[in-house]
């Protein structure tokens, strides 16, 4: 198989939990899949840096790069419906694979794979900027979803939102949680202390990882934790890391307030490299969020030995199993309380450690691009090409079966 793969929302140099989902399954892909052939499709000012993702060498991979202005792209997309996105490339392919949605105009001959991460857009539309809410409704979900030939989510919590908000067949979405890449481990390394020095972290902390919006809760959590230090006693500080997200002006204005001044830091977006650092650093993650499709930080931090607590809501229970604290997301009260619990007992620290760890060790993207392998070979063995308008016309063509 040719498989192309849409990668124009690789183009940020500060990747999402998207971008690295994307990154991390084309590398397992290339590592555990010899047969197929991968097109790698960008477009923009910015062409996409791929390192460590390989497979060109031996001419597996090809990557196509149109520098076109990505809006006038979509305008001709929205307006126009075409070019499709097959049509970038000079030779042929046997599937399309969508890793994120994007505005697309798709072929009808050609079988496509959609992952479809979270519907939040679909449900908090106030969390979202007015600028996101008219770019995910020009990428048309509903329409791509029941066009795809496949969907993939990385939870059954998606994929039953999935189904339905969008009434999709059930036989056509597959769950594949994501991966935990190898270099979180609880184990301390050298470059540790270079990172918390070169970071600036404080002696304790609790910590957030993800981009700072709305979703994620982030005015819940440091009223939290506000509450749990006069309640303690305890000078334990906040650390925010991730770039700063749409509609986030009411969490820039709260960390002016002299409460909060000096035990909670903000670090901006983290580098992947300095991440498991940061997580064997930290007391406990906390991570509030509303609603997620996944979440990888929180993956990440059992995976290296970090407590976590976390909400009981979207996917974030079936990730999570008995590995940690889920709280409630709309009471602060309650987050309050779990870090209390959590910092005022040794063997609970403990105890969450152990299970995150085991937790952790039945995710990797190994497994992750196994099942996504066997997804596109999957489509493409049962897609069933529509007729041309001349086929429909041939008197050669045989009647369809009578129902």
């Amino acid at each position: 198989m040719r498989i192309l793969v849409d990668i124009r929302h690789l183009a940020s140099s500060e990747p999402s939990g998207v971008g690295e989902y994307t990154v991390q399954l084309l590398r397992s892909l290339l590592r555990v899949d010899r047969e197929n052939a991968y097109v790698l499709f960008s477009s923009g000012k910015k062409k996409p840096t791929m390192e460590g993702v390989g497979g060109s060498e031996d001419g597996r991979v090809t990557p196509i790069h149109l520098p076109t202005s990505n809006k006038f792209l979509n305008l001709r997309s929205l307006i126009l419906h075409h070019p499709s996105l097959n049509q970038f490339v000079r030779e042929g392919v046997d599937l399309i694979f969508l890793p994120n949605l994007n505005i697309v105009t798709l072929p009808e001959e050609i079988p496509t794979v959609l992952t479809l991460h979270d519907l939040s857009f679909q449900h908090f539309p106030e969390l979202y900027s007015r600028r996101m809410r008219l770019w995910h409704h020009a990428t048309a979900p509903e329409a791509l979803a029941k066009r795809a030939g496949h969907i993939i989510t990385p939870s059954h919590a998606t994929a039953q939102d999935v189904c339905e908000t969008y009434g999709v067949n059930p036989s056509c979405v597959t769950t594949i949680a994501h991966g935990v890449h190898e270099a979180f481990s609880p184990l301390m390394q050298a470059r540790d202390h270079g990172v918390r020095s070169r970071l600036k972290l404080p002696r304790r902390f609790a910590l957030f990882v993800g981009t700072l919006e709305p979703r994620k809760n982030l005015l819940g959590l440091i009223e939290a934790v506000r509450q749990y230090r006069e309640r303690a006693h305890d000078d334990l500080s906040l650390v925010l890391a991730g770039k700063w997200g749409w509609k986030s002006a009411s969490v820039r204005h709260r960390l002016y307030k002299n409460d909060v001044r000096g035990w909670v830091r903000t670090l901006g977006y983290v580098k992947s490299e300095d991440k498991p650092a940061l997580y064997r650093s930290a007391e406990v993650l906390i991570w509030p969020s509303l609603y997620e499709g996944f979440g990888l930080p929180v993956l990440e931090a059992m995976a290296s030995g970090c407590p976590v607590i976390t909400t009981r809501t979207s996917s974030l229970p079936e990730l999570t199993g008995n590995a940690a604290i889920l709280v409630d997301p709309l009471h602060t009260g309650d987050l309050a309380d779990a870090l209390a619990q959590l910092l005022s007992s040794s063997p609970l620290r403990q105890t969450l450690r152990e299970s995150g760890l085991t937790r952790a060790s039945q995710f990797s993207w190994e497994k992750t691009a196994k099942k996504t392998l066997d997804v596109f070979t999957h489509t493409q063995n049962t897609f069933v090409r529509p007729l041309s308008p001349q086929e429909e016309r041939s008197p050669w063509r045989k009647p369809s079966a009578s129902p």
